[in-house]
């Protein structure tokens, strides 16, 4: 997993499971993009989730120095032992999309709301993305340092992740004991081991992250609002209100 990536997972999956995509083939595109990236059936071993509770990520998206027109994108997750929940939200949409994730019946489903009444979701076999080009699961330089400040009465401490694309500084709370490459692996749905190497060991939960491309052109800042721990809103995996409608499992590629 890329540094560029290492929060803005939601975003990610979300435009992976949207309607104008699930019809198409996603491994063309994949391997248009990644080399050896593929979009498979996920067979792995049913592991429950770390980090029970919820939280949203206010992301604010920079382009040459300006805010783009669509940032804020708040993001709001809900993770119970089995399940994941999405929410994005940009700040001039009036459309809500959301994904829940079945990690032990392997089902994922995208809810779309036009706030307008009309309430859709898709229904489809898990899947995971897996890449296996030579250079896939080398490590990149991940660092944590030992400077701290104190966020919402945690104590975090500073954590910076280079690669290609750009730098990653976070600060990680301690007192959340989370498994970050688990939980990363979980939520983005990756199921690969893409910088596990450098990320075992690493524990805590970025509460304040900012990331820029090596250009200096991109930037990411995202500060976590609404920190949630040991329960979560079992409303959030509901399709009470949906009418849905199960999809074929995706092509395989040629």
């Amino acid at each position: 997993m890329k540094s560029t990536h290492l929060l803005s997972f939601a975003t990610a999956a979300l435009l992976l499971s949207t309607p104008s995509i699930a019809q198409v083939d996603l491994n063309a595109i994949l391997q248009q993009q990644g080399g050896g990236m593929q979009l498979v059936p996920d067979t792995d071993p049913f592991t429950p989730n770390s980090f029970i509770g919820s939280f949203t990520m206010e992301m604010h998206l920079f382009e040459n120095g300006k805010e783009q027109q669509h940032s804020p994108v708040n993001t709001t997750i809900h993770s119970s032992a089995e399940k994941i929940a999405i929410e994005g939200r940009s700040s001039a949409a009036k459309e809500t999309m959301r994904m829940i994730i079945d990690q032990k019946e392997k089902w994922q489903y995208v809810l779309m709301d036009d706030g307008a009444g009309t309430r859709m979701a898709m229904k489809t076999r898990k899947m995971k993305v897996v890449d296996d080009t030579p250079d896939a699961h080398i490590a990149g330089d991940v660092q944590m340092t030992d400077e701290t400040k104190t966020i919402d009465g945690h104590v975090c401490k500073k954590m910076i992740a280079k690669d290609e694309e750009g730098t990653w500084v976070g600060w990680m709370a301690q007192d959340i004991d989370v498994p970050f490459h688990s939980f990363m692996n979980n939520v983005a749905n990756t199921g690969g081991d893409i910088h596990d190497d450098a990320l075992v060991g690493v524990h805590g939960f970025p509460l304040e992250y900012e990331w820029t491309s090596t250009d200096g052109k991109e930037r990411v800042q995202c500060t976590i609002r609404e920190l949630k721990q040991g329960t979560v809103d079992e409303k959030a995996f509901s399709l009470e209100g949906y009418q849905v409608m199960e999809i074929p499992t995706l092509p395989m590629g040629r």
